[in-house]
């Protein structure tokens, strides 16, 4: 492991102290992702994304989902469930096609200073917050 990626763990690890971390393909499952906006079932569940080969060079994609998930009773759009990979986490995951189109992925070599893995899984709730 990276010494980048260490130290973003460890700054994860601040907010979600219970998150795993798989090496064998870098992948990072957070247990308890707060609860979505009203409109989405399940409101809370578990997500998973992976750390890009070249990171932080390019910015993260996309994000898992235990499968099962609706917006005010449809699928949302952008979803795939099943996901076409799966985690090599327990349970079956739908896949999130989604990345802010903001433009702030700019890494700086202070972790803190510029964009992160932390501030990347934050965001997510920018997704919920489309709705479907």
């Amino acid at each position: 492991m990276s010494d980048r990626i260490a130290e973003e763990l460890s700054l994860m690890r601040e907010r979600w102290p219970d998150l795993e971390y798989r090496s064998d393909g870098r992948w990072i499952l957070l247990p308890t992702y707060p609860p979505r906006p009203d409109g989405w079932m399940p409101t809370m569940s578990a997500i998973v994304f992976q750390i890009q080969p070249v990171h932080p060079g390019s910015p993260p994609y996309g994000f898992y989902v235990s499968a099962g998930i609706t917006f005010r009773g449809q699928a949302p759009t952008s979803y795939t469930e099943p996901a076409a990979t799966q985690p090599p986490f327990a349970g079956p995951w739908g896949f999130f096609s989604w990345s802010p189109d903001d433009g702030a992925w700019q890494p700086t070599a202070d972790i803190r200073a510029g964009a992160n893995l932390l501030n990347w899984a934050l965001g997510f709730q920018r997704r919920f917050h489309e709705g479907a």
